[in-house]
């Protein structure tokens, strides 16, 4: 007879629910294993979700660091400009702070040089033949410009198509000849240029442009003039990149006397990024304490890895990356305690503000070398030393990596909750077993406590029948 059909007919003779019997004695056995291997499963998936939150904490220490590591985080200058409209200033990370008297006597400017009066745009300027420009820029040997079309605008068309150091532009003016050809060349007395018509052979051709008369020069090719600091200083263009290191003087006009321009370091984003770091580390450590404490509350992952060496190997590690002398110390900077970071007794970091300030204003390189390495854009794959932040950030990038001790311990606990799952699937067909087993027990046994009820009956039926015949 089928399981099913053995099941149905269970509890005929012995009054006993014998189905009911067999299942529960089959969950009886299956609940405390289940529940067993299923704690099993959520303390691996816990411990999953923990190092993911460590993972996640190194990450936003990384970021910090990486606020730091870097030369040119430091270079942010505020700059203080007396007569902003004369003159803008720019400084590179490069940059010293520093005070700087600067006057502008004479502002750079092109030479412009116009033609004479065109009637139309069009008028042929040489009976239709083409002709050549000799252009020679502050006398240097000419260059030959081929003009095609004998026009105005083929004039214009070919100086600007040839890039020989001048453009040109064809202008609308008014009067009976409106149309004249304006050419400019580039700032400074070293961009004064001639222009002349020829033909092919080089020799002067009369078109009556007048690109060569004095009286049709617009504006005269100058050099700027400033002083700074009171050294005189002169220069073909308004942009002065060359005089103060790392800094360039804008020059849109001249100025009142002097401006005063003062560069300071801005201390106060240098701070900031410090404080995040220590924001960043107070982080860090609130959830190590969560991760293990077996007695936290926070769902998920609280007490995960209580117990876990990996745990305290990665507070140490993290520990000494804001505790160990920089491996590029400056001479009054070596370390970051001396930067006002450092550890109280109960191991959280703090920052003396104070100390930091100071050290910034009276030992800013000395500070910037300790962090950075005086580096940029150092690969986190260099053996070459980056400071206290370089370091951190290459330390840190690989013990994120798929190759570091946190990825190691995720894929063993991911493994774990794949053999814990495979655990239940073969407790379910265990357990399925044991029902089938169960189920022909009690089947057995109810046979057998029916043919008794039956014999019973028989031989009570017997005796009452002999005893009536004897009372008869």
């Amino acid at each position: 007879m089928a399981t099913s059909n053995i099941i149905n007919t269970l509890g005929a003779g012995s009054g006993i629910d014998t189905k009911t019997l067999a299942k529960d004695l089959m969950e009886a056995t299956r609940e405390p294993r289940k529940a067993i291997i299923e704690g099993k499963i959520s303390k691996s998936e816990a411990r999953i979700s923990g190092y993911s939150v460590i993972k996640y904490s190194l990450g936003e220490l990384k970021t910090a660091f990486e606020g730091l590591n870097d030369l040119s985080d430091f270079a942010s200058l505020q700059t203080a400009n007396t007569q902003t409209s004369a003159l803008s200033t720019v400084a590179s990370p490069t940059a010293a702070a520093g005070s700087y008297q600067v006057a502008v006597t004479q502002v750079a400017q092109a030479q412009r040089t116009a033609s004479n009066g065109l009637a139309t745009s069009t008028t042929a300027l040489n009976a239709g033949s083409s002709f050549f420009l000799a252009l020679s820029i502050n006398g240097a040997t000419s260059t030959s410009i081929e003009v095609e079309e004998d026009t105005p605008a083929g004039v214009v068309s070919a100086i600007n198509a040839a890039e020989a150091g001048v453009t040109a532009q064809l202008i609308q003016t008014s009067g009976s000849t409106p149309w004249r050809i304006v050419i400019t060349g580039g700032e400074g007395t070293s961009n004064a240029f001639t222009l002349a018509t020829v033909d092919a052979d080089g020799t002067a051709l009369d078109l009556n442009l007048g690109l060569s008369a004095t009286d049709n020069q617009l504006q005269e090719a100058k050099n700027a003039l400033l002083t700074v600091n009171g050294l005189s200083i002169e220069r073909s263009s308004n942009s002065v990149s060359d005089v103060v290191s790392g800094v360039t003087f804008n020059i849109a006009t001249v100025t009142t006397g002097n401006a005063r321009i003062d560069l300071t370091r801005d201390t106060t984003g240098i701070t900031s990024k410090v404080e995040n770091l220590v924001t960043a580390y107070k982080n860090f450590e609130e959830n190590l304490l969560i991760l293990s404490d077996r007695d936290s509350e926070v769902e998920e992952f609280g007490g995960a890895l209580a117990g876990d060496t990996l745990v305290q190997n990665i507070r140490t590690q993290v520990r000494t990356m804001l505790t160990a002398a920089s491996s590029t110390p400056g001479t009054e900077a070596a370390a970051p305690r001396d930067v006002g970071l450092s550890f109280d007794r109960y191991g959280a970091l703090q920052l003396d503000k104070d100390k930091l300030l100071s050290k910034l204003e009276t030992n800013f390189d000395d500070v910037a070398k300790m962090f950075s390495a005086n580096t940029n854009n150092k690969s986190v794959f260099s053996t070459v030393p980056g400071g206290v932040a370089g370091d951190a950030v290459s330390k840190l990038d690989k013990m994120m990596r798929s190759t570091g001790s946190i990825a190691l311990q995720t894929n063993n606990a991911t493994k774990q909750v794949d053999r814990f799952k495979a655990d239940l699937v073969r407790l379910e067909d265990q357990m399925k077993k044991l029902l089938d087993r169960y189920t022909r027990q009690f089947g057995a046994m109810e046979s057998i406590v029916g043919s008794s009820i039956s014999m019973r009956e028989s031989l009570k039926g017997t005796f009452e029948g002999l005893a009536n015949f004897y009372k008869n």
